[in-house]
């Protein structure tokens, strides 16, 4: 159970895969059940046809949003973050409280019609719950947050479980991905020159959207190594074999909680050349990468609920950021941010400053 309790899970988990093979047992005590699952959420509840159905219909509901409605709300919440970092005027500044609020307020519209700005009590309520469930489930007894008191009073029936899913997928890991971004440009500048040349060749002046991702191909190979690199939740949601089976000719008994090590997955050297660089350009022309081998979202019956929602909001707020805006360190290369990364639930960059500064064409 120590195994579990390290300081970077994900890497750690990792170095044991380079040890004993991409698949390993961990024993809890005397059983090989890793993490107790339970409780009524999608992400977390038992395999059973009662959750099935509850999967259904959130699925339903989210498909019954249509693309242009979400374009829409997506677009409002990137034209916000622009003014928000506009009136920064140059100085440096930590952007991880402002991508919280834009990636919350696509969520918050979504599900409550109502959207927050950052000084808002109700916002800050909101955030201080959504913290202390990520932080929760961040912990290796995850059979805990069935008695966490504050998340009881959240799951008196599955819609208020399912709101707390999106919210959580929909604001934390966006929010962190956001900063993940700008973290990696400012370590490699050339790439960021790269997009916003792209941006304006291909769209002349014009707000980019949905629709023109594959003509901006620069812009996507950026976005799909930092999944790669980054993802954001490194350690996919933990699901229970419900009858004896196997994985790759190993036997995996019944009962036994297996947890996809995504962020292993996308540093495997026998699958990615330099696995631990970050390079864009392999998912180029020529790069001999393949999209294929990306599982940011998980898979399987709990692949994330929100991937569609997650993937236009990717794309839209970094080509808006990256048409509006040059990231530039705030000082000398002493300030770059540490890319090692704080690893809980949703993996997120250390604290860093960063300057913003408008583009010409703004």
């Amino acid at each position: 159970m120590l195994e579990l309790t390290r300081d970077h899970l994900p890497n750690h988990l990792t170095s044991l895969a380079r040890h004993y093979g991409n698949i390993y047992r961990l024993y809890c005590g005397n059983t090989s059940d890793i993490v107790s699952g339970g409780g009524r959420s999608i992400s977390l509840g038992d395999y059973s046809e009662a959750w099935r159905t509850h999967r259904r219909l959130a699925h339903s509901a989210l498909q019954r949003c249509s693309a242009q409605c979400l374009h829409a709300v997506i677009q409002k919440q990137a034209l916000s973050l622009r003014q928000v970092l506009m009136d920064y005027n140059e100085t440096p500044v930590d952007l991880s409280e402002d991508f919280t609020v834009a990636a919350s307020n696509v969520i918050t519209t979504l599900v409550f019609g109502k959207e927050y700005d950052k000084s808002s009590p109700e916002l800050q309520r909101l955030h201080g719950c959504l913290n202390e469930i990520v932080s929760l489930w961040g912990s290796p007894w995850i059979s805990a947050l069935d008695s966490f008191p504050l998340l009881r009073a959240l799951t008196e029936t599955h819609v208020h479980m399912a709101t707390v899913d999106l919210l959580i997928g929909g604001t934390e890991t966006t929010a962190a991905w956001l900063c993940w971004t700008v973290a990696f440009l400012l370590h490699r500048p050339e790439v960021q020159c790269r997009v916003y040349s792209e941006l304006c060749t291909v769209l002349d002046t014009r707000y980019p959207q949905y629709s023109d991702r594959l003509k901006l191909p620069c812009l996507s190979a950026l976005i799909n190594e930092v999944l790669r690199l980054r993802p954001v939740a490194p350690l996919a949601v933990p699901h229970r074999a419900i009858r004896d089976s196997s994985i790759a000719g190993y036997c995996i008994p019944k009962d036994t909680i297996i947890i996809p090590n995504l962020y292993g997955a996308h540093h495997d050297p026998a699958m990615w050349i330099d696995p631990y660089a970050f390079k864009p350009e392999r998912f180029l022309d020529g790069g001999r990468a393949s999209t294929r081998a990306l599982l940011p979202f998980g898979g399987g019956a709990r692949l994330c609920l929100g991937e569609s929602i997650a993937k236009m909001e990717l794309f839209l707020f970094t080509a808006y950021l990256l048409r509006d805006f040059q990231f530039l360190p705030s000082g000398n290369k002493e300030t770059l941010p540490d890319l090692t990364g704080v690893a809980s639930v949703v993996l997120k960059v250390k604290p860093f400053q960063v300057i913003v500064r408008p583009r010409p064409l703004t």
